[in-house]
């Protein structure tokens, strides 16, 4: 694959410039362009081996230098994914309180206007062929898409969101959808791990032991599931991935966005 690279000036907002990275085919796009995948947390599973992407153009947005999982990288992934405050602003994060949640309407708008618009520069991109992916908070960004901004997409891919984000609060922001379904068909793909669980507190990075008395999150998944498959012009779908708990439902579920996206 090619890869285009560039950096983006900080909004107001933040302040924070944002890399870019656009991975495209080699060779002479299709007429129509490359079907285009965001992949929130690109950066936490590239590269990634697969026969799709020979078909598929990838755009990551990055929250700090490749890969990185530091403080001031997951504090800033935490305002992008999350939902607004019902009134509209931002508020601390449940379990990190010095974090701050609600920046996903001002992500979105970056992404569907300087992001993309930088991405149609590189290459030809099908504008009827851009999927979203994310996962746990980056699969709340994904909701909060198909709520607001799913005109926008042709398909939404949304792994493992974390539903337990302030109680459930992106359940209510998908209410939205009862008054306002897409405007055109819509594809939705939800996926599980068969063994993932809900904790209270954050992972202890220095616990030699495995986690017990989790709550499981299959459930909730299929509440999720049953509440989006009325909604007009929208093809819902849950896809379980056996055997997997949250961690490794990041790879496995990014791996078939891709083959998803190119198809």
């Amino acid at each position: 694959m090619s890869l285009h690279a560039t950096q983006l000036p900080g909004s107001p907002a933040t302040g924070m410039a944002r890399r870019l990275r656009l991975h495209t085919p080699d060779g002479p796009p299709p007429p129509q362009g490359w079907p285009l995948l965001t992949l929130l947390d690109g950066d936490w599973v590239w590269p990634l081996a697969n026969q799709a992407l020979q078909h598929c153009a990838v755009l990551i947005p990055s929250h700090g230098p490749l890969g990185s999982a530091g403080p001031e990288a997951l504090a800033r992934r935490a305002l992008d994914y999350t939902p607004p405050a019902p009134d509209g602003g931002h508020w601390p994060d449940p379990r990190t309180p010095q974090w701050q949640g609600g920046g996903a309407p001002a992500f979105l708008d970056a992404l569907l206007g300087p992001m993309l618009a930088w991405a149609r520069t590189q290459t030809r991109l099908d504008p009827a062929r851009h999927a979203l992916y994310g996962h746990s908070y980056g699969g709340l960004c994904a909701l909060f898409a198909l709520s607001h901004r799913a005109d926008d997409f042709a398909h939404i891919l949304c792994a493992s969101p974390s539903l337990w984000w302030h109680d459930q609060a992106i359940l209510k922001v998908l209410d939205r959808l009862e008054d306002h379904p897409p405007a055109r068909p819509i594809r939705l793909t939800l996926m599980a791990g068969t063994d993932e669980h809900w904790y209270p507190q954050p992972a202890n990075p220095h616990a030699s032991h495995t986690r017990q008395h989790g709550i499981p999150t299959l459930p909730a998944m299929q509440v999720l599931m049953r509440k989006l498959a009325c909604i007009p012009r929208l093809d819902c779908r849950l896809e379980l991935l056996d055997q997997l708990g949250h961690g490794q439902v990041l790879p496995a579920s990014a791996q078939r966005a891709i083959a998803l996206a190119a198809t």
